[in-house]
């Protein structure tokens, strides 16, 4: 049937209703709801907790969910607030993958107008119902259908100044694979730069619209700086220390000659909501990278420094020791070590070192009846947290934390240490 605004209207208010009552009872009970009401209604209330949780004042809101799949496959509100340094004050906004439309809402209330486009007919029959709640006072426009067929229309009309794309992973690809390539979702941006780019010529449009593309962050980071032209910024935003996005702002006037990448900006960002993590911010060409020389520290020092899920996504573990005065431990280990804080608060967690102990299995359990208690973090060991704690018969959680490590010379460590 059709998502009507006043069928989901009626769904919110029997939400209203039956809160409180167990989704699967009113998914298979008996009683004078609809098939669809039933359907559109469990989901609702099944949904409400996470819906809450993710993204709270689209609750507060009252907001219908049309799919299952619609709140796990969206930005957290995090995320999406912090796409709004993205868009200048008045400009106007171009979403062609509107979707639910938490990123579009974020950043089209920073735009002058805004225009969503989207092809699945659920989600944009839920954006012409949400949408206007959540943005009563902005000048939109929302448009069902595929956004790549229209885009020499919609680019006529409309005259974006910016231009948002979220790129999903080509269905039929090898989904157990955690690290893939900017060639394996759609749509595909190496047809779409020069396309965009031909019609903004051909148009005559006063001005090349930014672009400000969504990746997820199992994209392999170096091949898309390599193979995507025009990047100007890299951002890694991750929320409570897990990887969430990679975001790319693409000068569209650059990308056509596709020149050798340039310099980049490179933001890792680790958004919390104390706002206690800083951003690590370097410009940095990948060239520059390769060629950073790391020092490298014999043994673990006074002080261990682990980076936060952002800054690990960059790559830039040769510069992160440069930016900091700190030493690498090994090459793969992505651990890092000093004798003396750095001025500058590092991106990440630090602890301070209590005891180094060679890692024997003769003395396991002699040191795991020593510590008694702590929280176990493995870089680069050939012990699982949970394989190494049963053997160490040591209890979880408490002040201290166990680091299983391999040093610069190969050697297994177990540091114990106490966060900072």
């Amino acid at each position: 049937m059709s998502l009507s605004p006043s069928f989901i209207a009626h769904i919110l208010e029997l939400q209203a209703s039956y809160r409180g009552t167990s989704p699967e009872r009113i998914l298979l009970g008996k009683g004078s709801l609809t098939r669809e009401e039933r359907h559109y209604l469990s989901l609702q209330l099944a949904s409400e907790p996470s819906l809450s949780r993710k993204l709270p004042s689209w609750h507060t809101a009252g907001v219908f969910l049309p799919t299952p799949l619609t709140l796990e496959q969206c930005s957290s509100e995090e995320a999406a607030r912090y796409k709004r340094r993205f868009v200048q004050k008045g400009e106007v906004l171009l979403d062609l993958t509107g979707g639910f439309g938490v990123d579009f809402t974020a950043l089209a209330s920073e735009a002058g107008s805004a225009v969503y486009v989207e092809r699945q007919a659920e989600l944009v029959a839920a954006a012409r119902f949400n949408l206007p709640r959540l943005l009563p006072a902005k000048d939109l426009v929302i448009i069902e259908g595929e956004s790549l067929t229209q885009l020499e229309g919609l680019l006529a009309t409309y005259q974006p100044s910016l231009i948002f794309l979220d790129p999903a992973r080509r269905e039929g690809q090898d989904t157990a694979r955690r690290v893939y390539a900017i060639e394996d979702c759609e749509p595909d941006l190496h047809r779409l730069l020069p396309e965009l780019h031909t019609f903004v010529e051909e148009l005559q449009l006063p001005h090349f619209p930014r672009l400000l593309v969504k990746l997820s962050p199992m994209l392999d980071v170096v091949h898309t700086l390599r193979s995507i032209p025009g990047v100007k910024e890299l951002h890694v935003v991750s929320v409570r220390g897990e990887a969430k996005e990679l975001l790319l702002l693409i000068d569209l006037e650059q990308a056509k000659a596709k020149p050798e990448p340039e310099a980049v900006t490179i933001i890792a960002q680790d958004l919390r909501p104390d706002g206690s993590v800083p951003e690590f911010s370097l410009v940095r060409a990948l060239a520059q990278e390769e060629q950073e020389e790391v020092h490298y520290a014999s043994a673990p020092l006074r002080y261990l420094f682990e980076p936060h899920a952002a800054l690990m996504k960059t790559g830039l573990f040769r510069s992160i020791g440069r930016a900091y005065g700190v030493q690498a431990l090994h090459p793969n280990t992505h651990l890092y070590t000093a004798e003396h804080l750095s001025e500058g608060k590092f991106p990440g967690r630090v602890f301070e070192v209590e005891r180094i102990y060679p890692f024997a299995s003769s003395q396991l359990k002699a040191i795991g009846r020593e510590i008694q208690q702590a929280e176990i973090t493995c870089r680069n060991f050939p012990l699982r947290p949970e394989a190494l704690r049963s053997r160490l018969r040591l209890k979880d959680g408490g002040t201290k934390t166990l680091l299983a490590l391999t040093a610069s010379d190969g050697a297994h460590l177990l540091v114990l240490c106490h966060r900072l």
